[in-house]
């Protein structure tokens, strides 16, 4: 099986909208049996991120194109298809849009 490697990643990371983030990282956490400090030990981010992404916190926040890009590795290397399965979605979603201009 081939992984994804961090230049791939950021390049898609960049066409990947803000609210639909969240939902590959919760993947991840899934991945690591809803353990946080595994899933921020996989991603190679700190937990205070992971909650802040996630909403646990009163600072809620969205993770950048280099954060993405690391979430992205993470998922496809955890949960390979899966990750392709959200990218699948991802492109309907662009293709919807684009039938509706």
């Amino acid at each position: 099986m081939s992984y994804i490697d961090i230049e791939r990643a950021q390049k898609l990371a960049q066409f990947v909208p803000l609210n639909e983030r969240v939902k590959l990282l919760n993947l991840v956490i899934d991945a690591c049996g809803g353990n946080i400090s595994k899933a921020a030990k996989e991603i190679g981010i700190t937990r205070a991120q992971i909650y802040r992404y996630v909403g646990r916190t009163e600072r809620k926040d969205l993770p950048s194109d280099e954060i993405f890009a690391r979430i992205i590795v993470a998922a496809y290397r955890l949960r390979p298809l899966q990750t392709q399965e959200f990218f699948r979605f991802i492109l309907k979603q662009v293709r919807d849009l684009f039938s509706r201009i």
